[in-house]
């Protein structure tokens, strides 16, 4: 029989880079795990998986329990610290700051020490620590490109997250999940054409679908599927001014999957054809 049982253990785990420069654990911490503070010449990026306890980032103790992230910079000391009967798991993400390189800013934008806590950001992490490790495990020529793009890709994401309140949304900035909300809608407003059903966005974000149809009209004033629609449509006309690639092309970049789809959609948002859109911006 299959023992899923994770193994776990007392100790730090090693945290040597292969020669590529990137490297993802899981680990899993047994009842009597200790670390000594270590300081490295990677960026180290710890994602709590369940238990709880504190990070030590130099001189800052930060508290923290299931999807919290804690970034520690190069050259700075660093441990995990359990709490008694609540041993954490985790997973650690470290990239060589060789990587980083080729830009002077690069290491100096990444936040130090514990990150705002934020659902919809977690789960994004999440899905690309997962990715990593399964890349890890396949072991093959394609591993170090892999790795590298996927690791700088989170790096990346995590220089850039802010937790904002509710823009000018008063009257709604107290209800539970309206951060969360926020932080979506934006997050979509970049990546309208990976939108695929309500479902899959309230499941992403832990949000109940009735609550998230709420909190999404409140926020927007339109239907998720409106919103979604325009600003496929919006960029379609863009591409349909812009240049003279065909219009099945444009339709599915945009993140329609079916060409009827797109041209009810464009009709129903500018009241023309996308052929006779293209035809009057050219006139």
């Amino acid at each position: 029989m299959l023992n899923l049982t994770p193994s776990l253990t007392n100790r730090a785990l090693d945290e040597t880079l292969p020669s590529w420069g990137v490297l993802i654990l899981e680990s899993h911490h047994g009842p009597d795990f200790e670390m000594e503070f270590r300081v490295h010449d990677f960026v180290k990026m710890l994602y709590v998986i369940s238990g709880n306890g504190h990070v030590h980032v130099a001189e800052d103790r930060h508290e923290v329990g299931p999807r919290d992230m804690v970034v520690v910079l190069p050259g700075r000391k660093n441990r995990i610290e359990d709490s008694p009967n609540s041993p954490i798991s985790c997973y650690v993400l470290c990239v060589h700051r060789s990587l980083l390189s080729f830009d002077q800013q690069a290491v100096s934008a990444l936040p130090l020490g514990l990150l705002p806590r934020q659902a919809h950001f977690a789960q994004r992490i999440e899905r690309r620590l997962r990715r990593l490790l399964y890349q890890q495990l396949q072991n093959s020529p394609l591993t170090p490109l892999a790795m590298v793009s996927n690791g700088l890709e989170i790096l990346s994401l995590i220089s850039s997250h802010r937790v904002d309140k509710s823009d000018g949304l008063t009257d709604l900035s107290q209800e539970p999940g309206v951060d969360e909300m926020v932080a979506y809608i934006r997050h979509l407003d970049t990546h309208f054409f990976e939108a695929t059903t309500i479902d899959e966005a309230s499941t992403n974000i832990g949000i109940p679908r009735r609550r998230f149809t709420q909190l999404f009209r409140g926020v927007t004033g339109q239907t998720w599927l409106n919103y979604v629609q325009e600003l496929r449509v919006e960029h379609a006309c863009k591409l349909l001014e812009t240049t003279d690639r065909p219009i099945t092309s444009i339709a599915f970049e945009c993140g329609f999957a079916e060409l009827s789809t797109f041209y009810r959609a464009f009709r129903k948002m500018r009241d023309v054809t996308p052929s006779a859109w293209r035809r009057s911006r050219a006139d």
